[in-house]
């Protein structure tokens, strides 16, 4: 099957992310315990508010700071919320050598301050002139209209010259629906060997 186009998702396939290391942080200028402010923000509705663009950063953190009764500064806070990532890098080096041959783009929901964070950190975003947000296109996978909008960012390429990787089936799912070839990158699934089944080149 040929391919002429590779979308990546984000965390857990570029970036990995802890989410008790910011719990963690939290908790340190919270009267809430770890274990306590985890619960809160499962329960709260403003995060995934807030990686759909519904509502800007300034409210987001303003909220964020009520609901756990925190002491610190909105900058410490933000620190705290985004700075959760630490990059893979066998990963990483895939995509650099992909991206000599293939457009990249990253398909991803997330919001204003993980992605903020992480551009200004690591500087392998170069790789992927596309880059579909779901906080700036208002939509979040699986939702039909954040893949036609990856879709038309890389010049309507026909869905099936598109491959996508992704750690949450539900999201390869729905591209696979599209017509777009598909990895599930489960924990235990061999990124490079995934995509050595695609025949690509720059992996010879």
């Amino acid at each position: 099957m040929k391919i002429s186009a590779i979308c990546f998702d984000l965390g857990k396939v570029l970036l990995n992310f802890d989410w008790s290391t910011m719990v963690a942080r939290l908790a340190e200028k919270s009267p809430f315990p770890p274990d306590k402010i985890s619960q809160l923000l499962r329960e709260d509705s403003q995060p995934v508010a807030y990686e759909l663009g519904a509502i800007t950063s300034a409210t987001f953190f303003a909220h964020l700071k009520k609901l756990l009764k925190y002491k610190g500064t909105t900058k410490e806070l933000r620190a705290a919320f985004s700075e959760i990532f630490t990059p893979l890098p066998d990963h990483i080096a895939l995509a650099a050598l992909l991206a000599r041959h293939y457009p990249l783009a990253i398909l991803s929901n997330t919001n204003e301050a993980h992605i903020a964070h992480a551009e200004e950190t690591y500087s392998f975003f170069s790789l992927f002139p596309v880059r579909i947000y779901s906080h700036r296109v208002k939509m979040m996978k699986p939702n039909r209209g954040i893949y036609d909008a990856a879709r038309t960012a890389l010049g309507n390429i026909d869905p099936l010259e598109i491959l996508f990787i992704d750690d949450l089936e539900t999201n390869v799912a729905a591209a696979a629906e599209l017509g777009w070839q598909t990895i599930h990158l489960r924990p235990d699934v061999n990124l490079r060997e995934a995509l050595a089944s695609y025949e690509l080149q720059g992996l010879e």
